[in-house]
């Protein structure tokens, strides 16, 4: 009698766990679509595929909810990151981030809709820093100076970030040669012209 008992318990737990994870990927894709504004009970449990009440009884407010979307996020899009190799170079970083933002965009969208709530619900701020460790990490392995990993840090976010709002798709090269700025690496001068001959400006090209 124990054993079935303790067997029928499990199984609860099992459905139990399920249902809450089918309930926080679909916060996670209605933040994606419609931003935190739009995330409602009643949204997420449409998306889910199930009943209001089930998403009211895995998650009592909105609050909880939220926070369960935006940490699970943030934990799923760290596990995507790419892992580098020991020859790995900043060119290398760039092409795996940007490879990253293509095939995860919605989950990214999320995670930065995580950075502005942080500012104002304090129990989102450890989901920010568990992103920010790795993001440091992987820049960490490209300098020792802890300034220039920050900066490093910043520029890959803030680049992200103004290729979602402008729509402008993000490029390796690109992205490469900002790191390389903000790391103070040789940049590349097939970028910045820097190996091309500039004609003077009191006399024409080719004279």
């Amino acid at each position: 009698m124990t054993r079935d008992t303790d067997q029928e318990t499990d199984g609860r737990r099992r459905r139990g766990a399920r249902r809450r994870t089918q309930l926080i990927d679909a916060a996670v894709r209605v933040i994606a679509r419609d931003g935190v504004a739009g995330l409602t009970h009643r949204g997420v449990a449409a998306e889910a595929g199930v009943p209001k009440s089930a998403a009211t009884y895995y998650f009592t407010s909105l609050d909880d909810l939220l926070t369960a979307a935006l940490r699970a996020d943030t934990e799923q899009l760290v596990e995507a990151l790419p892992t580098p190799a020991g020859d790995s170079d900043v060119a290398w970083l760039a092409e795996e981030l940007v490879r990253f933002v293509h095939q995860h965009r919605d989950r990214v969208i999320v995670g930065y809709e995580l950075y502005v709530l942080a500012t104002r619900r304090p129990s989102l701020r450890p989901a920010v820093h568990y992103w920010l460790d790795v993001l440091h990490t992987l820049i960490g392995r490209h300098t020792a100076d802890p300034t220039r990993v920050r900066a490093g840090a910043a520029a890959v976010d803030g680049y992200i970030l103004q290729s979602l709002v402008t729509g402008v798709e993000p490029r390796t090269a690109e992205l490469a040669e900002i790191l390389r700025v903000a790391l103070h690496q040789p940049r590349d001068p097939a970028l910045h012209g820097a190996d091309r001959r500039r004609p003077s400006p009191d006399r024409a090209p080719g004279g």
